[in-house]
This record gives structure tokens, sequence and C-alpha cells, in this order.
């Protein structure tokens, strides 16, 4: 007796696709939707952008392309090496400087004392403070009439205008960065002492070593790829400094004499309030290739100093 089949129907392009990824599909389906945005608002964007920098769009006319002239206007341009000095100026003051005031922090919250909480709490609320807050607090505490200046004409000194002198304009703001973004590596380097196993320092303890020899040869070795990863995140978050710049700058149009404009100041400035969209884009894509290149010097270096990474 023939035993006949019943025809199975081919399966969907839905089915297939399911098949070939196997046990990852429901995985891959549910990060598709932060794929989709990451394309949407930020690949797109980016060569969208790329390829505005090659043309003279001014926001009023229709773009004309321009080929590699507002890149050779870079090197040309005297504000632009001045607001690029200023960047690198702001970052190499307030990345070190950060780092080892957080760390020092950490290591005096990292003990049993009363009110820990508290302190925790007190040095993070600056980071998630707005920056037009932030700025307009200390604008107003370094004024002519403000605490400081009151303070010391008190005292019979002359008044200081921090922000009006092109000599410490630009240390003022990144001073009020450091302040404003101390919390966030606070807590990294909080988070990676309480790490550090326990028993290796009471080891330690016991053949001898004092706190000192305790911290550089067994607690720092340990958090140095907490160390990375904020050196890291400060470069790039410094090289890109514009909100406290915008804001406690914004009377002098990055002044006084351009001593505080930075690199996404300038950009701003080309932008939207100039309309020359090509050229800020061109300016944009220079900070990008640089931060780039920054990048991958410390990835590569992580590997001599960032323990784990041998």
């Amino acid at each position: 007796m023939e035993i006949t089949r019943p025809l199975e129907s081919p399966p969907t392009f839905f089915q297939k696709i399911r098949k070939s990824m196997g046990k990852y599909f429901w995985g891959y389906f549910f990060v598709l939707p932060s794929l989709l945005i990451i394309v949407l608002f930020k690949l797109i964007p980016l060569i969208i952008g790329f390829g505005i920098s090659f043309t003279n769009w001014s926001l009023l006319s229709a773009p004309d392309f321009v080929q590699l002239d507002n890149y050779a206007k870079l090197f040309t341009d005297p504000t632009t090496g001045k607001v690029f000095a200023n960047t690198f100026y702001y970052a190499f003051l307030s990345v070190p400087l950060n780092l080892l005031l957080s760390l020092a922090l950490a290591l005096a919250l990292n003990q049993k004392i009363k009110g820990l909480a508290f302190f925790r709490t007190a040095y993070y609320i600056p980071v998630v403070a707005a920056s037009v807050a932030v700025s307009a607090i200390w604008v107003w505490l370094l004024s002519d009439f403000g605490i400081l200046n009151t303070f010391l004409t008190s005292l019979g000194f002359q008044s200081l205008n921090l922000l009006q002198n092109t000599k410490t304009a630009l240390t003022s703001i990144t001073l009020v960065d450091v302040w404003k973004n101390l919390g966030f590596n606070v807590v990294i380097f909080l988070a990676a002492l309480q790490d550090v196993p326990e028993e290796l320092r009471d080891a330690a303890k016991v053949d001898g070593a004092n706190s000192r020899g305790i911290f550089k040869n067994i607690t720092l070795p340990l958090i140095t790829p907490a160390i990375f990863f904020t050196a890291v995140m400060g470069i790039i978050g410094s090289l890109q400094a514009f909100d406290l710049v915008f804001n406690m700058s914004m009377k002098h149009e990055g002044g006084p004499a351009r001593a505080t404009s930075t690199v996404g100041f300038y950009v701003w400035q080309n932008a939207f309030k100039y309309s020359k969209m090509g050229y800020a884009a061109a300016i944009s894509f220079a900070l990008m290739a640089i931060l780039l290149v920054l990048t991958i010097i410390q990835w590569q270096m992580r590997r001599k100093w960032v323990y784990g990474e041998d």
C-alpha cells in the first residue's frame, strides 16, 4: 500500500532568518531597535555631515561642491589654530587634575567614616546638575559683586576679573569643569577600590608592607583599568567642551579676545551664527580625526600599564 505524505509549505523569509541565526535569533532581534537608532541618528547623520564638509552650504542657499577648500582653510584660518590650542589646554589641564583629585577623594571615601553616604551623594550632585545652572552660579560667584571679589575687597585686595581677563578666563572655566565632573570619576574609582580583594592587603600587611607600599604595589595596579577608562572618557569629553564655555563666555563671544573659544564653541558659531555649515562640518571632522588618533594611541599603550591587558 502506497503511503502519501502531506506537502510541506516552504519556509517563510522570517523562518529562514531564524534558522540561519540559530539560538542567537532572539538576541539579535532585541538588539535590532538599538542598532536602528544608532544607524538613523548616528551613522547616517555622520555620512551626511561628511558630505556637507565638502560644500559651502550656508543654510540660505543651495550647497556647492568646493572639494577640499574647507579643510585647506583650517590651516590658514588663525582663529581655528587659536581654538584648537585653547581646546588642548582645556583638556590637558582638566583631565589630569580631575583624575588626581577624584582618586584622592575616592581613597578618602573608601574608609569607614560617619556620613559616608552623604559625602558620596554631595560629590555627585554637580554631575547631574544642569550646565546652565552650574554656569550661572559660577559666573555670579566670580563676578565683580560675587562672593570671591566681595571677600577680597573686604580684606583690602583688588577685585579679580577672572572671566574678563584673557590670562585667567579659560583656566577659570576649566576649573569649573573639573569641579562639575569630579563626582563621576569618584564613583568609578570607588567601585574599583571596593573591588580590590581585601585578602591581598591583609597578606601584604602580614609581610610587613606599609600603607604606601600596599597602595603602590597592590591597589594602584588593580585599579588601572578604571584609570584608563576615566582618562579616555575625560580626553574625549574635554576635547568636545562646549556647554560651560557657551554659558560662561556667551556675552564675550568666546572671549575676551577668543581666550575661551574651544573647537566645539567655534563649530557652533560657524554653523548657527555665521551660517557656514560646510566649514563647521570640516572643523568637526578634523576634531573627530584627532580624537580617533588619540584614542587609538591610548588603546595601544594600555598593554604597557593597564592590569590584565598583557
